[in-house]
């Protein structure tokens, strides 16, 4: 494991943030390094299980020699309102040419090892390595060319995320590669699992886009939820739709994960106050 330092307060772990490299889920991933950044807000050393955050980025105007570093402000990973103990992971992807990234160190089951690396380090960081620190919830969130890379992920994940947020990243495949719309039924079979949970274990697919864009395969989703929620009645209806939701983004791209993230960190049925 390498070496990660925590402060603590009492037996609490302050909140913090760290830059780790090599991470051996990574290793085939072609870029700079660092390649895993790591944040979490405060952690009770008593906790034998904390929620966890994954992030992918999206595309890079720098290629090859982007720092995970360009990543991490517009990330929407920022837990300063989140009540849960959390951990917030941002992997770096792995670099294809000009400016593009995907993720396959994290297809069949690699987010999973990822976050159990994760979680390892930092358990042993603070002191609570003879006991580990077990996932309890899960949330995945993605921006623009991390959207579809998320989906894949999501498909060969051991255990499926209770929230999937994504911020104007769900372009759809090239044409030329088959079905563009390839991927919904991943989706959809996710929306089973979970409204099969529902309301005993709360969930959240919130999808912020623009038209021009991702608007096709978000609208498709927008049609899954729909479809899904026609086995509720109206009351519980109304109180999932506010929480699986597709809806169009008052912001610009570039800007969607870090207006949106830290509001759904806090509350999954939040509504998007597009004026500040």
């Amino acid at each position: 494991m390498p070496a990660l330092s925590v402060a603590l307060s009492g037996e609490t772990v302050t909140p913090g943030e760290a830059y780790l490299a090599d991470t051996p889920v990574l290793r085939a991933h072609a870029g700079t390094q660092p390649d895993l950044f790591l944040r979490w807000n405060a952690i009770p050393r008593a906790l034998t299980a904390v929620d966890v955050v994954v992030h992918l980025h999206g595309f890079s105007r720098t290629g090859s020699a982007m720092l995970l570093s360009e990543k991490v402000p517009r990330s929407g990973l920022d837990l300063a309102r989140r009540s849960r103990p959390t951990l917030a992971l941002l992997p770096r992807g792995n670099w294809l040419h000009y400016s593009w990234y995907d993720f396959p160190g994290l297809l069949a089951g690699g987010i999973d090892r990822l976050i159990d690396y994760a979680l390892a380090c930092f358990a042993g960081a603070a002191g609570i390595e003879n006991t580990g620190l077990a996932l309890d919830r899960l949330i995945v969130s993605a921006h623009s060319g991390g959207g579809m890379p998320a989906v894949d992920a999501i498909a060969g994940m051991r255990r499926a995320p209770d929230e999937f947020y994504v911020f104007d990243g769900l372009y759809g495949r090239d044409p030329a590669t088959g079905d563009p719309m390839r991927g919904w039924e991943t989706i959809d079979h996710w929306l089973g699992l979970r409204f099969a949970q529902e309301p005993a274990r709360a969930g959240a697919l919130r999808i912020v886009y623009i038209e021009q864009q991702t608007g096709p395969f978000s609208r498709k989703v927008g049609e899954l939820i729909s479809h899904r929620l026609e086995r509720f009645g109206p009351g519980e209806a109304a109180s999932l739709r506010s929480r699986y939701r597709v809806e169009p983004s008052a912001v610009q791209h570039a800007r969607i994960a870090e207006r949106c993230g830290p509001d759904l960190l806090a509350a999954a049925d939040v509504d998007f106050d597009w004026s500040r």
